[in-house]
Formats: structure tokens, sequence, C-alpha cells
């Protein structure tokens, strides 16, 4: 008797159950920590953002991961705006824009950036630039020494809060490298014979500079910060382990192209921007090209599809991010934005060019700031970004996703949304 009693009760149990009308609920918020974690590395950036709004427990566990301190979203920051304590962001991938509190900034250029760093420069005239790293973030701040105002790309090898991170400047007509490291008082020069060249990236402990002809220096990063090490007092180099790489020349039958050197997974990728050739059409871009360095064949590879991978292509802030990681649904894409065609202009030496426009009487209204390249052939049509020709480019950096989700998700008063683009 007492064993059917409790075999109907276990039945309508199930019944009730089955039929929702029973009062078993789960307490995913009290799962063991060990089996949160190993859900939570297995997510995308979006999907963590999500899981950062459910409970405060799940958002702490968040915080304490690796990749929800490093990863993020990227974004432009807006140009001309040197002189304004609140600065414009956008985000190309949700289309949004607000403003950003930059009191650090304030006064300075953004020259470019690494990640969630800001390399800031204000211009003290003759010919002499304050250079500065910063983390708006964190707000942490590094001073530079004063650069001379001939070099037009820098180039980092890795976050500066690192000790032995290289900070590179360009100088492509004098064929000159000035390097800096932590506890440096004085840039370090480096001079190189031959061609001019074009671009620079730090990528698998290498720095690659890309000649005007399409040869490759590699210069060992290692030997680099030893060198300085022996003698951090000296304004000049030497002694650096330098490789000089005949690459298979490319087939560009253009002068109007601008090349850019991306580190994507540890490859280095040359992308080709092709401007419009017509006398009035400044800053009209009609098509991009990637190649693959192949060191092993001394070549230029073609590449035609980039998997899951998204470029984003700017000065002295190019970078190459996996969609599968953010987790949205875009691959095989560039992001570019209003570059001009010459790579050694810099916005403080370009303030002349604004307002040419209306001087001119050109129509400037239907132009942008930043577009998008697929890079499927058959989607794009006859492609033609045409670039805003008054503003300097903007700069892509990386906001972290612990700052994204409760700043920007959340909407607070200090971080304004303000519209749709």
């Amino acid at each position: 008797m007492l064993k059917c009693k409790r075999r109907n009760q276990r039945q309508r149990k199930k019944r009730k159950l089955k039929d929702g009308q029973g009062d078993f609920a789960m307490d995913w918020a009290g799962l063991p920590r060990d089996i949160l974690v190993m859900i939570f590395e297995k997510l995308s950036l979006v999907d963590c953002m999500s899981v950062d709004s459910v409970c405060k427990q799940w958002s702490n566990i968040l915080a304490e991961l690796p990749n929800w301190k490093r990863g993020g979203f990227p974004w432009l920051l807006m140009s001309g705006q040197k002189d304004r304590e609140m600065r414009t962001c956008a985000s190309v991938l949700d289309n949004q824009s607000w403003e950003m509190e930059l009191l650090e900034a304030y006064g300075a250029y953004v020259w470019g950036s690494f990640q969630d760093w800001l390399i800031l420069v204000k211009d003290l005239g003759c010919y002499s630039l304050e250079v500065s790293l910063l983390n708006p973030f964190s707000t942490k701040r590094i001073n530079l020494p004063n650069l001379w105002n001939f070099y037009h790309k820098m180039a980092l090898s890795g976050s500066p809060a690192e000790e032995n991170t290289i900070c590179a400047a360009i100088h492509s007509q004098n064929r000159e490298i000035a390097f800096w490291i932590q506890g440096s008082k004085v840039w370090h020069k480096y001079r190189l014979e031959g061609t001019p060249f074009e671009d620079a990236i730090f990528c698998s402990g290498s720095l690659f500079l890309l000649c005007n002809d399409g040869n490759i220096f590699q210069f060992d990063a290692t030997s680099i910060v030893s060198n300085i090490r022996e003698d951090e007092n000296a304004t000049s180099i030497s002694e650096i382990k330098a490789q000089f790489h005949e690459v298979r020349s490319l087939e560009i039958n253009s002068q109007h192209v601008l090349k850019y050197l991306v580190d994507s997974s540890g490859e280095v990728l040359l992308v080709c921007r092709y401007y419009s050739e017509k006398p009035d059409a400044i800053r009209e871009t009609i098509n991009f090209e990637i190649y693959s360095l192949d060191l092993g064949q001394m070549s230029w590879e073609k590449v035609d599809y980039l998997d899951d991978r998204i470029l984003f292509l700017g000065k002295c802030c190019s970078r190459s991010l996996s969609s599968s990681e953010l987790g949205i649904g875009i691959s095989n894409r560039i992001y570019f934005s209003n570059d001009d065609v010459a790579p050694w202009w810099n916005e403080w030496d370009s303030n002349h060019l604004k307002g040419l426009s209306s001087f001119f009487g050109l129509d400037n209204s239907s132009r942008k700031d930043w577009g998008a390249f697929h890079i499927d052939s058959d989607m794009n049509g006859n492609f033609c970004f045409r670039g805003n020709r008054d503003n300097w480019a903007p700069t892509w950096f990386t906001a972290p996703l612990w700052w994204y989700s409760k700043n920007i998700a959340r909407q607070t008063n200090r971080y304004r949304y303000r519209h749709n683009l």
C-alpha cells in the first residue's frame, strides 16, 4: 500500500512538470564557478555582453576572464576635434555614434592606436612634436621624448603596458626609423639604404618594413630591445639583426595606390587600395587587392578570401579581427577610413586643406569618413567610395569589452548615445 502511494505521488509530480504546473526552477546563477568559466570561455564577445547583464555573480566571473579584459570592438575616433573635451566615436558594426569624454587628450591630435591605447601628438612648432600614449579607459598615460615633425607613421610591437614594447616612428623619404622602449630618455635612430618605404608593422616578433618596390626589411624585435638596453642614452643604433627580402614584384599598373601592412593572426598581409586617376576624383577609392607574404617563395601571394577575418585599415591603426570571436555575421570584408593617397601626410600638416571643397565650389555633402568593401567582387558592382575632402581620416581603436558593456550598452550619462549613423 505504501509503495503504491509513493508511486502515485511520483507520477503526479511528473505530470505537473510535463504540464508546466510544477514549482521546480533551475538556479542558473548558482551553477558551480568552474562550469560557468568553461561556458563563458567559449562564448563570442557579443554573447559575453548578454551574459554580463544577467546577474551580478555572472558579471563578476566574466570580469576575471582574460578575454573580457583584452577583447573588444573596433571603433572610429573622429578627427578634427583636438580642442574638444568630448570627442565623437562611431561603431561601424552596430551603426551608432556617441560622445566620449577625453579630457586627457585635450589639445592633442590622435596619430594612431594599438588596441585600446591612443597615440597622441601635440604640435609644439619649430618642427617639434610632443608624443604620448594614453589608455582612455584606465586613464594611464606614458610620455615619450619629443620627436621631430618628419615621421609619417608610428608602429607598436605590443601593449605599452608591457615592459619591452617597442615604439617605432617611420620616416619614409629619409629611410629612417626612430625606436623607443620603456625607460629610454631619447629616441634611437636607425638609417637604411635603398628605396623609400611605405608602411611598417610588427608581426610575430619582427618589424616588417614595406619598400616602394614591394621588397621587405625584417628586424628582430629582441635585437632592437637588447641593442637599446646596452646604451639607453645613445641617439643612434647600428647593430640590429636585420634581413632584406627581395620579394617578387607585384604587377601594379597605377600610381594612385596606397599600401597597408596588416598583421592577421601572425600572417603579414599587404592591402593595396586603388584610387581613381581622374583629375577631379579626389579621395575616390575604386578597388582593393590583398596579398600574403610568402618568405619561402619570396613572393606576394594573391588572397581572394579572408575566411572569418575582417580587416580595418587606417593610418597607424590597421588591424585584423575574427568575426566568430566577435560574434557577428560579417566576414571577408574590409572596413577603411578616409585616408589620403599620400602616406606621409599627418593631420597637423593638413589644416590648409579644410574648406577647399567650398573654395573651389565642389559638392562635399555626399562624401563619407569611412566605408566597407566586400572581398567577393560580385557583391561590389562598380565600387566607388567618395571620401570626405575636408576631414582628416578618423582612427580605429578597440574599446575593451568590459567598458563597452557597462558604458555604451547600458547607456550611462557620461558616455551619451547620440544617433544612428
